[in-house]
């Protein structure tokens, strides 16, 4: 995964392989003679891995002739809004995700795609729109956790930090969990506190799986938050 990862493209890219974030020219579409499902499927698989490697434009060129033929197909739909999203064409993005939605609600996918969706708002800077979105997803036994702790960035980054306070203590109080570890190095990031996160990081790098950091840490990365500079030396 580069370091231009996000949660958005991480999150299916996990799944989508067995594990377990505008206004431009696309290139002109390949040409997909006689279609079939066992081929939009290897198109989608493609374009997937192409997404990974940060190879977006031939991302896009290999998903959308999918599409194209096939309109009710959700996995790809998926893909492309991951595409969109990494290109930072977040309308784009957000109209896919509902596509998949519409035609796909009960597959086990959906809860990503919700995540995803919220995710979009999220980076637009939207933080009280967002924030439905993950508080609606907290108890989902996969994803919850994360839920939380987005919903706590959200108060925090839209301006609540009353109520960001509030949860802060809260996870303070449980302790263990991932979202402990990172709300509270996000609390100290956004109070300029560098070397109080520091050592939230360290603890985190040491605890978790660099897969599971970049869910976490991805938003703060997009933002600017991370990673942090480099400590002082010491003379």
């Amino acid at each position: 995964m580069t370091s231009r990862s996000n949660l958005l493209s991480l999150a299916f890219s996990l799944l989508f392989t067995g594990c377990i974030s505008i206004g431009y020219a696309q290139p002109a579409p390949a040409v997909v003679p006689n279609p079939s499902p066992s081929s939009f499927d290897a198109a989608t698989r493609e374009a997937n891995q192409l997404l990974i490697q940060g190879k977006l434009d031939e991302a896009l060129a290999k998903i959308n002739p999918v599409i194209q033929a096939d309109p009710k197909n959700a996995n790809a739909f998926l893909v492309r809004g991951n595409i969109y999203s990494r290109k930072k064409s977040y309308e784009e993005a957000r109209a896919d995700y509902d596509s998949f939605l519409q035609l796909a609600p009960q597959d086990p996918k959906a809860i990503i795609i919700k995540f995803n969706r919220a995710e979009v708002s999220f980076l637009q800077k939207k933080y009280d729109e967002a924030r439905p979105g993950f508080d609606a997803i907290k108890t989902d036994e996969d994803w919850g956790d994360l839920a939380i702790y987005k919903v706590f960035l959200c108060d925090l980054l839209g301006g609540h930090e009353d109520v960001a306070r509030k949860e802060l203590d809260a996870f303070n109080q449980v302790g263990s969990k991932a979202s402990y570890y990172f709300a509270n190095a996000a609390w100290d990031l956004l109070h300029h506190k560098p070397e109080e996160a520091r050592t939230w990081l360290l603890s985190i790098g040491r605890i978790y799986s660099p897969e599971k950091i970049e869910l976490y840490s991805s938003s703060l990365k997009e933002l600017g938050y991370l990673p942090l500079p480099a400590p002082p030396t010491t003379n």
